[in-house]
């Protein structure tokens, strides 16, 4: 079933999330209600996760009398006993365990440092700081509202640490899994930058708390801007707004079709962003669609979305064309940061970009029942980066397509995580990227063993419409090219239409279905 959360209800009084599925119970005693009610369905793989969420809950004095449910009044008094955690106890918990053979889980120096702090007022975040991944997330889940408001505020690095390197989709899932409704509502409020990025969430979900923060961002853009700062000041906020803005353009209106979902949004510059087109919950093909040199999502999400979107287009035509009923979907990824000429001379950002689509391709397969066909399209320096990820066993795909590449790290088409029959290179006549071979091996050379995918320009022999070409470098997602038919065809697996430039491509009609 979709989950879709509304907004956060205002509450009068100000109470955790545990407090409010509580029914007014303490935060230390909803804990203790929350770890009893939910153990049982923790299942052995959750085990760690689910851990590190407890441990911050989980009750860590005893009351001087424990207060009933129905009891608001007592509880709220109660509540004001509950110690924080003292950060120096966890440090000092923390080097204590280092010297150990002995390795101590995160979760339990939480909980022993708060049972050493004694008669603080307040939950002091700071004590999360020496967490990370899914210990981090487990515990972060585990916050109020106003908690989790001042974490973010109060540690921006350590967020960006955690969208940046997260948990692994599977982990994700779980852990979402088994929170309460409310607590993920109370996370959308309080961290929606958080939530928006985590692939294992629901789409509507990572949706939904991606578009608060693009609001919740821009809004405290103008806000500065009203006040007036300095000129350059000025400028810069004036480049996230547009950075902004790109982006809201990209997403159209919330009855575009097909819809629109806002995958990732990183918003300080030169951001990152991925916007998909499609159900990716359900759909049987997914595309994602990885620019190169020069693009940014400043200046390109729009265009780049505009580009999946004929992608898209072309492939649900395909289907009608083939007589199947299967969905796609496709996704505008700028989720890295693509080089331009003073950075272009090294691997470091390919690197970076590689473990982004990693994550990205693998949350898909996280989210579905099933395992869909999922193919990256990849141009410039882009293929490089999708030739990264494919060859150093981080993830897998079905298929790739691969235009105006400067060159691959891998020698071959058998050093990639990708069937071999289905990896196909395009080349325009007056590209002058391709066989530079600049970033390692040549994948248009016969030795690295790819199909050859014709972008001059033909007849399509499906539908009779007369293909463009692609003459140069940013030619390939021309509407109504050669090209864009062959990458469409790659998305879904009808590699036996893909067009070579040979006289067998007169062949490659509906009747080589049959």
């Amino acid at each position: 079933m979709t989950e879709v959360f509304p907004a956060p209800v205002e509450y009068e009084a100000p109470r955790s999330v545990q407090g409010q599925l509580y029914e007014g119970a303490p935060d230390f005693l909803a804990g203790l209600l929350f770890h009893r009610t939910t153990a049982s369905a923790v299942t052995a793989a959750d085990a760690p996760l689910a851990a590190a969420s407890l441990a911050v809950a989980a009750p860590v004095t005893a009351a001087p009398a424990a207060p009933t449910l129905d009891s608001v009044p007592a509880a709220a008094a109660a509540s004001d006993t509950a110690p924080a955690i003292d950060p120096a106890s966890v440090l000092r918990a923390r080097s204590s365990a280092s010297s150990s053979s002995a390795s101590v889980p995160s979760s339990v120096l939480i909980r022993d440092a708060a049972r050493g702090a004694r008669g603080a007022q307040a939950f002091d975040t700071s004590v999360l700081a020496g967490l990370k991944g899914h210990a981090l997330l487990g515990s972060v889940g585990m916050l109020s509202t106003a908690q989790l408001e001042a974490f973010v505020t109060e540690h921006p690095q350590k967020v960006r640490d955690l969208i940046r390197t997260p948990p692994a989709g599977s982990q994700v899932a779980s852990w979402w899994k088994n929170l309460p409704p409310a607590q993920k509502r109370t996370l959308v409020a309080g961290a929606p930058e958080i939530v928006g990025n985590l692939e294992g969430v629901p789409i509507p979900v990572r949706d939904g708390a991606n578009r608060r923060y693009l609001e919740e961002t821009k809004d405290a853009i103008l806000e500065r801007l009203d006040r007036g700062v300095g000129r350059g000041v000025q400028q810069t906020l004036l480049r996230d707004l547009r950075m902004l803005g790109q982006i809201e353009a990209a997403l159209g209106e919330r009855n575009a079709m097909p819809d629109r979902s806002l995958l990732t949004l990183d918003t300080k510059y030169p951001g990152r962003a991925a916007i998909a087109l499609g159900d990716l919950a359900t759909a049987d093909y997914v595309t994602f669609v990885v620019p190169g040199m020069f693009y940014s999502v400043t200046a390109h999400m729009r265009d780049w979305t505009d580009a999946a979107a004929r992608i898209y287009d072309e492939q649900a035509g395909f289907q009608g064309l083939f007589q199947e009923n299967h969905t796609v979907a496709t996704v505008a990824w700028i989720g890295y940061q693509a080089p331009h000429l003073m950075n272009i001379g090294t691997l470091d950002l390919a690197r970076q970009g590689a473990d982004y689509l990693s994550n990205a391709v693998d949350g898909v397969r996280t989210i579905q029942d099933t395992d869909p066909f999922v193919s990256v399209i990849a141009h410039s320096y882009g293929t490089t980066t999708t030739l990264l990820a494919l060859s150093d066993g981080s993830t897998r795909v079905d298929a790739l397509g691969l235009v105006g590449s400067p060159g691959s790290a891998a020698q071959s088409v058998d050093e990639l995580d990708v069937p071999a029959r289905n990896v196909y290179v395009g080349e325009a006549g007056m590209d002058p990227i391709v066989d530079s071979a600049f970033f390692g091996s040549d994948p248009g050379a016969a030795s690295f063993g790819a199909q050859k995918m014709s972008v001059a320009g033909s007849v399509d022999r499906l539908t009779s419409e007369v293909l463009n070409p692609s003459r140069g470098h940013n030619d390939y997602f021309t509407p109504g090219s050669e090209a864009m038919r062959n990458m469409a065809l790659i998305g879904i697996d009808k590699g036996r239409w893909v067009t070579d430039g040979t006289p067998d491509d007169a062949e490659k009609t509906l009747a080589l279905a049959r």
